[in-house]
């Protein structure tokens, strides 16, 4: 991978956050890890600007502002104690905004673009607390299921196939203040159109979940297979 690429990547996650190692076997309870599944897997440390390579089957720890980064035919994980995962697809950027186990676990994630498959596990009682931001809104999931494309002239795409509890949706808050509950077996699509940014929630197709067939097939979507 092309280190001065993953670096102006950086700096592209930092000016949409604006608008809106070594492996470590013993990691603490609070650790976050990047995993290269596959592929060209690296990581841009913070506050340094340091670009690194991740070996295929290795894992790291990220830090607050970490930016994550995949090239093409690739695929990362990053991995959360309280058991969530986020898998990026091929051609992704995303940056570790803030992360803290303290109480119940919280994330928030700046995607520059790409794709990505979360799971975030629901702890009971708990409210939305892992936060996607990009260039259309902000979508808070709770024990849910789903996949996000960030595409600069697709606009943003978002899936949702599971949820631990159906009275906690998916919510999406767009930049033009429009806001969005999304429930299991339903899609969101949002993208600009003459001028306007413009949001449809519809029901999922197995044309939309093919969208992101390099993570397979979901584990479950709730209300049965999509036609």
């Amino acid at each position: 991978m092309n280190m001065f690429s993953v670096v102006r990547v950086a700096a592209v996650v930092a000016g949409a956050a604006v608008a809106f190692g070594a492996v470590d076997s013993g990691a603490a309870p609070s650790d976050l890890e990047l995993q290269n599944l596959r592929g060209d897997v690296a990581y841009v440390a913070y506050p340094d600007g340091a670009a690194h390579a991740v070996a295929p089957n290795v894992s790291v720890i990220l830090s607050d502002d970490d930016l994550a980064k995949t090239g093409p035919q690739s695929m990362g994980a990053v991995l959360l104690p309280d058991s969530s995962k986020v898998l990026l697809g091929s051609d992704t950027a995303v940056k570790l905004d803030t992360f803290t186990a303290a109480g119940v676990a919280s994330a928030h994630f700046v995607v520059a673009f790409g794709k990505l498959r979360f799971r975030v596990e629901h702890p009971a009682g708990a409210k939305a607390n892992y936060t996607f931001t990009t260039p259309t809104g902000q979508i808070a999931v709770r024990g849910t299921d789903g996949d996000i494309s960030v595409d600069p002239f697709d606009g943003v795409r978002v899936n949702v196939y599971h949820l631990s509890d159906p009275a906690l949706p998916v919510h999406v808050a767009m930049i033009n203040g429009l806001e969005f509950d999304i429930p299991a077996g339903q899609k969101i699509w949002m993208r600009w159109q003459s001028g306007q940014l413009v949001g449809k929630v519809l029901p999922l197709t197995a044309a939309e979940v093919d969208r992101f067939k390099e993570f397979g097939a979901p584990a479950v979507i709730d209300g049965g297979p999509v036609k």
